[in-house]
């Protein structure tokens, strides 16, 4: 295909294969997690609010959309101008004997998108793969924040009590 724009992505600037941009993210993300973990909260709440503070920051950090690898923000960009653009509809333009072309696959796959990162981070001593930046990927990081409140609600004793409401003898 000619004419084809190949999807943007950014060249690794540390040893590590990720840029000064995700560690900016990440430390954030870091910080703020920290300071929910130093908060008056119970164990509980801390533990969910601190997972999910620090698994959007990693997803902000190393997700890319996956069709096109573009960061959170450039697919963010991307949607609000297309959302924004001005519409007008017009008929009888392209004249009869043009047809409507058929539309086209997307140039590029996920599969060829992680190539061009592995060839990436094939230069630093950590191979860090993007993110799915979709739903998929926010699912699993609301999904890991649950299950970790989850097993700090069963190590504070959560679980013994629920078992002696309902009467349930282990011992």
């Amino acid at each position: 295909m000619t004419g084809v724009v190949p999807p943007t992505i950014e060249k690794p600037k540390t040893v590590i294969g990720v840029g000064v941009r995700e560690l900016a993210i990440l430390g954030v993300g870091l910080l703020l997690g920290l300071l929910v973990v130093i908060s008056t909260m119970s164990l509980i709440p801390k533990v969910a609010v601190t997972a999910l503070i620090v698994g959007l920051a990693a997803l902000l950090a190393l997700g890319r959309a996956p069709t096109t690898g573009k960061t959170f923000e450039e697919h963010f960009i991307d949607i609000i101008r297309f959302y924004t653009r001005s519409r007008f509809l017009q008929r009888g333009t392209s004249g009869e004997r043009e047809l409507r072309r058929a539309v086209e696959q997307p140039a590029y796959s996920a599969a060829d998108i992680e190539k061009v990162f592995e060839r990436q981070a094939a230069r630093g001593v950590v191979k860090v793969r993007p993110l799915p930046l979709n739903w998929g990927g926010l699912f699993g990081v609301v999904s890991l924040a649950f299950l970790l409140a989850l097993l700090a609600w069963i190590w504070g004793g959560g679980l013994e009590e629920l078992l002696v409401m309902l009467g349930v003898n282990l011992r």
